[in-house]
């Protein structure tokens, strides 16, 4: 009886080892959001941090970021 107990543990720790972790629970691209980030992307869309100015070269989106609305 107990040998059998033994096996059925052994053999249980063995499958879940193997099968339970086949990726991350977090993703590296979620890393850095947090509930405000996600809410302010579900709410106004992505945040626009440059903007290219009269001659093409990128430049802060300053307007942007501390305007009442982003879009």
């Amino acid at each position: 009886m107990s040998r059998r107990l033994l096996l059925a543990i052994l053999l249980l720790a063995l499958f879940t080892t193997m099968c339970g972790c086949n990726r991350t629970l977090f993703s590296e691209s979620n890393k850095d959001k947090t509930q405000f980030d996600s809410y302010d992307m579900i709410r106004h869309g992505p945040k626009i941090n440059e903007q290219p100015n009269e001659y093409g070269l990128p430049e802060p989106a300053i307007r942007n970021r501390l305007g009442r609305h982003r879009r």
